[in-house]
């Protein structure tokens, strides 16, 4: 499979000119806001993929000498490497992207009809916009379903016809299609192959780590009738290992506090032959990043640690983004959301989700262990976005 971004200053802008250069037989990967290297080719990046079997329709040629501001778009070559990474980057959205069609305009529709369609697509932003979606994603989305709407071969419009469905089902399915495109999930626990599965969550105070860990203990360790173990390396402050110590005698599996990156290792060493190892740690705050990153060491010298990053769906939007940002030395793998039934808007989440790529894994929604965790769904993601947009 080839690739080649395409830039404008719009999303449906770029999408008409890799709908003009490449055709019916292209899918769409991509759509998002131009990274700053490339903002002065279009404000807007739309990435489309094709078999290098497939011919190609001759597109417009690139005019190098004209600026963007003239209102020429270009369509720009991946440079060398940069396919590869960005095959990993929406590794998360193949599933979905074996779903879309590569369709062609329906013969059956007429102009009338592409202009209704496009405009009930275009009353979806200020859906997305109440349900606390990020605005610059929010646009983007908002374009794609009116795209989807409108018939363009790029996008397809899912498996119902155009003349199959009223428009009000047509909208919801091009939707929900179109939110399902930009997150993934993977409740999967540690890395599969020889040796036990290490997972450790990480994330700011009262975000609900321990809970959650011992939820994820209950749920994916007993019932494997396996040995697991839980570590504690919220050692910071006094008496802050016994909820975990507590929850560990409850169930009946080891526990252990370990409070250097050297007692850990050991402990990793030791615990080698237990099934699963669940790694708990402190909550850090903006002024506690010094501290983090001598944990955030320890953990990285251990490459089959699956890190999961978990944040509380309660927080507001630019928060959430500054603890994601603040995280990422802990160079988290997944994204776990607490606190969901708390909010009435999971806008941000999946805002954060949709920017970062990385795969949500568990929801939780309350605090019974271990029925307030649930694997993250595709569908229940969407239902939650949804949930607030018909309100």
């Amino acid at each position: 499979m080839k690739l080649k971004s395409f830039f404008a200053g719009s999303v449906e802008a770029a999408l008409g000119l890799a709908r003009e250069e490449l055709g019916a037989d292209a899918i769409l990967v991509n759509s998002r806001q131009a990274p700053p290297e490339a903002k002065h080719l279009g404000a807007y990046e739309v990435v489309a993929a094709w078999m290098p079997g497939e011919a190609r329709p001759a597109g417009p040629a690139a005019e190098p000498s004209r600026a963007p501001g003239e209102g020429q778009s270009r369509g720009q070559a991946l440079p060398a490497g940069a396919e590869e990474s960005l095959c990993r980057e929406v590794a998360g959205l193949r599933r979905q992207m074996d779903r879309m069609r590569r369709a062609v305009w329906h013969s059956g529709l007429s102009r009338g009809q592409a202009v209704a369609l496009a405009g009930a697509g275009a009353d979806v932003l200020p859906s997305l916009l109440e349900a606390d979606i990020d605005p610059p994603l929010a646009h983007e989305i908002a374009a794609c379903v009116q795209a989807r709407m409108a018939g363009d071969p790029l996008l397809g419009n899912g498996s119902t016809p155009l003349d199959a469905a009223e428009p009000s089902e047509q909208l919801r399915s091009a939707l929900r299609a179109e939110l399902g495109r930009r997150f993934s999930v993977d409740p999967a626990l540690g890395s599969a192959g020889v040796g036990p599965r290490v997972v450790a969550l990480v994330g700011p105070p009262g975000a609900g780590k321990t809970t959650t860990l011992a939820k994820l203990a209950v749920a994916r360790g007993l019932p494997s009738r396996r040995p697991i173990v839980l570590l504690s390396m919220d050692t910071f402050r006094i008496a802050s290992i016994e909820p975990l110590r507590t929850y560990a005698a409850i169930l009946g599996v080891g526990f252990q506090a370990v409070a250097t990156g050297l007692a850990l290792q050991q402990a990793l060493q030791e615990h080698r032959h237990k099934d699963l190892i669940l790694i708990d740690s402190p909550g850090f705050g903006p002024r506690d990043m010094e501290a983090a990153s001598e944990l955030a060491t320890a953990l990285g010298a251990h490459p089959k640690v699956d890190v999961h990053l978990v944040l509380a769906a309660t927080t507001k939007s630019a928060d959430l983004t500054s603890v994601v940002d603040r995280f990422e030395i802990f160079r988290p793998s997944k994204l776990l959301f607490t606190h969901v039934d708390e909010t009435g808007s999971f806008g941000p989440a999946f805002s954060e989700a949709a920017r970062t790529a990385k795969p949500i894994s568990f929801l939780a929604t309350g605090q019974q262990v271990p029925e307030d965790l649930q694997e993250a769904a595709t569908g229940q993601v969407i239902d939650l976005i949804l949930e607030r947009m018909s309100n």
